[in-house]
């Protein structure tokens, strides 16, 4: 019997390592898998020493089935072919190469590139990333100090905005649907916790980042806002002050630094006039008395991180939260230590796909791994995305801090600027009605943003993202700008109209080509909208010549007196020598050949003549030729573009102007033109033998 137990219990046991080795197997498979899909498996400030495979395994069996979860493994087989394909790129320039190409890659083009830009790295590190701890919850934890102690989120069920460091211990994090929040929290603590949902609160946060903002403006003037929770700071012309003058007060800093006429630009730079030591120890010190004034003026705490280049800052305010600062000198070695040993992921702009391709391609782990690989990451990419990537290599980016004060004009602005976008994510519907007042919503917001930066696009985008997670875009160019000088409002509602024509082409598109599916038993989706976004883009260069009008219009205004008497001097020879006007430009050999022919042309069909403009303007009445003006000229303005006269005041120059310069206008008056041209020089069409003599 013995025996027999000892022989029974080596079966069991084989057999329960057996079992335990599929298990192992299912799960490892199961948690890689995962790893590839899901947002969670990226590292989040509070959510280091988290058990991830468990929390990877119980995200995916809640979610497996879902369509966003279907979405996902559909990109994630996308993504594997491109893996593969670059995998058999590099592997068939191995094959090809009889030299080393990466040795060559590395001497003739990457290398200089990355000397290069460690030569313009900046010699100290006043660049500051402010970035404040949960923000979202931290602004509810005032009133209700009790949601520190459990685990606490701002959001719903459909989706997490934020939460508090008790949950990341969890795994619960932003842009995680609440019901998975609420799982995780609810199986990983055994019951005895559950997850506190509290309704958001725009106008609170709001209002507590404009508390935050007014204090960090007092060390920049010129800081920029990330969002409502980060800032991005140079403290290098508080230092410089500081440094200079140890006896002001910060009040007094700021405002010279306020008032920059009285802010005397110091010829040699900061760090030549003070030791590189002493320049990071006052920089260090500062940072950390604001930090601390922004807790004692708003109740909140912030992280932060100081360095010669804003990528570096940012990583580095994540790595110390909450509540803490990170310095990093602006030394080879300093950098290169800090940097190498990040995991790539840790890079802003290197996503869940760019990491899983990495690491597919080329085995990249960490930022040291990428650098190494520096020939092949720029063999396999395309430029841009090489040039970047080579550039996080190094700890590398542009440190230019470029002041948005008033006298900057929409030029600099359009010339850095590349899109600006706003979106909004939704309970799935397939309401017409509730589609397009969201739509309006969404793009009435962007006007605000447009006008505020004075930006005018010419190129509009929709994105749609369906119930079922495919994301649709829509594009249009226009050949004329939005948001002229003239024209805010009109191009509020142009915007709104297009981007509701774009949502139309959309569904109609969608409706026929779902109309009949392909297998009988396959049921028709509705088009079912929970994403709408807008994006405007392609701005147009160079300020607007609204100017250069207004000062035509002045101009003509302040000689009426001058031009009266001339006028009234002349009139018994009833001619009229207009005054010369600075603003009106020269004509071209073009445009005296296109007069002397429109003098050959009825008066209808000139350009300058008293057929209206074929427009809306509801001013074309008053628009009268030189010809037929009883009026006299000083009371008249010009149009610079059609040379036509109109009674000052009683047009607006500026719609005019705008009629002038319409595209379809100058076709359609330039197609009669033709027309008439053809019709007075009308010759015989010669045939081929005319030309032989035949």
């Amino acid at each position: 019997m013995e025996e027999t137990y000892n022989s029974d219990n080596d079966d069991s046991v084989d057999n329960s390592n057996t079992s335990m080795t599929a298990t192992t197997n299912t799960t490892n498979t199961t948690t890689n898998e995962a790893k590839n899909l899901l947002i969670s498996a990226s590292d989040k400030a509070g959510m280091s020493g988290i058990d991830r495979e468990r929390i990877n395994a119980i995200l995916l069996r809640e979610s497996g089935q879902s369509d966003y979860m279907k979405r996902q493994i559909s990109m994630d087989d996308a993504s594997n072919k491109r893996i593969q394909q670059m995998k058999e790129r590099l592997e068939e320039k191995d094959n090809s190469s009889t030299n080393d190409w990466r040795k060559e890659i590395k001497q003739s083009t990457v290398d200089p590139m990355l000397q290069k830009y460690r030569s313009q790295r900046r010699p100290i590190s006043t660049c500051c990333v402010v970035d404040m701890d949960s923000f979202f919850i931290s602004c509810h934890i005032l009133d209700n100090p009790h949601l520190a102690e459990v685990p606490a989120c701002v959001g719903g069920t459909s989706m997490i905005s934020t939460s508090n460091y008790v949950a990341r211990k969890y795994g619960v994090r932003a842009a995680m649907p609440g019901y998975l929040g609420s799982k995780l929290v609810s199986e990983l603590s055994n019951g005895q916790e559950k997850l506190v949902f509290v309704r958001s609160d725009f106008c609170l946060y709001k209002k507590k980042s404009t508390e935050v903002k007014d204090i960090l403006l007092q060390f920049d003037p010129n800081l920029s806002m990330g969002s409502l929770d980060e800032a991005y700071m140079d403290i290098e012309s508080y230092l410089s002050i500081q440094l200079d003058d140890k006896s002001l007060s910060h009040g007094d800093i700021s405002t010279i630094l306020n008032n920059k006429a009285s802010h005397t630009n110091q010829t040699q730079q900061l760090h030549e006039r003070f030791p590189i030591s002493v320049i990071h120890k006052a920089a260090q010190d500062l940072l950390h008395t604001i930090r601390q004034k922004v807790k004692d003026s708003t109740g909140l705490t912030c992280s932060a991180g100081l360095c010669n280049n804003y990528l570096l800052a940012k990583i580095a305010s994540d790595i110390n939260k909450p509540n803490g600062q990170i310095f990093l000198g602006s030394e080879e070695d300093d950098i290169n230590a800090f940097i190498n040993t990040l995991p790539i992921r840790k890079i802003c702009g290197i996503g869940r796909v760019m990491e899983k391709t990495l690491r597919g391609v080329c085995d990249i782990e960490t930022v040291q791994d990428l650098y190494n690989k520096r020939a092949e990451v720029y063999f396999l990419f395309k430029p841009a995305s090489a040039q970047s990537l080579l550039r996080v290599s190094i700890g590398y980016s542009e440190s230019k801090h470029r002041e948005s004060n008033e006298d900057d004009d929409d030029t600099e602005e359009a010339l850095h600027r590349k899109g600006i976008s706003s979106e909004r994510t939704f309970s799935p519907t397939s309401d017409w009605t509730v589609m397009c007042t969201k739509l309006e919503g969404i793009t009435m917001s962007l006007v605000q943003d447009l006008r505020k930066k004075c930006l005018r696009p010419k190129t509009i985008t929709l994105k749609i993202k369906l119930a079922n997670f495919d994301i649709l875009t829509r594009a249009t160019t226009r050949d004329i700008a939005l948001f002229g000088a003239n024209n805010q409002r009109q191009s509020a509602q142009d915007l709104v109209d297009i981007v509701i024509r774009l949502l139309k082409d959309a569904k109609q598109e969608y409706d026929k080509k779902n109309k009949a599916p392909a297998e009988p038993s396959t049921k028709r989706s509705p088009f079912s909208v929970r994403l709408l976004g807008v994006r405007c883009s392609n701005f147009q260069i160079g300020k607007d010549n609204q100017s250069s009008i207004r000062a035509f219009n002045h101009y003509q205004v302040a000689k009426s007196s001058e031009d009266i008497d001339k006028a009234s001097a002349d009139s018994s020879s009833d001619k009229r020598s207009p005054v010369k006007n600075p603003y009106s430009p020269k004509p071209t050999n073009r445009q005296v050949n296109k007069k002397k022919v429109n003098s050959k042309m009825s008066p209808k069909h000139s350009l300058g003549g008293n057929k209206p403009s074929p427009s809306n303007l509801k001013d074309d009445s008053n628009i009268t030729s030189t010809e037929n003006s009883n009026t006299d000229f000083g009371t008249e303005v010009q149009c610079p573009i059609c040379q036509k006269y109109f009674k000052s005041g009683k047009v607006d120059i500026n719609a005019h102007i705008d009629s002038c310069l319409n595209a379809a206008t100058v076709k359609q008056l330039a197609k009669e033109e033709t027309h008439e041209w053809n019709l007075r020089n009308k010759k015989k069409k010669r045939k081929l033998g005319d030309f032989f003599g035949s």
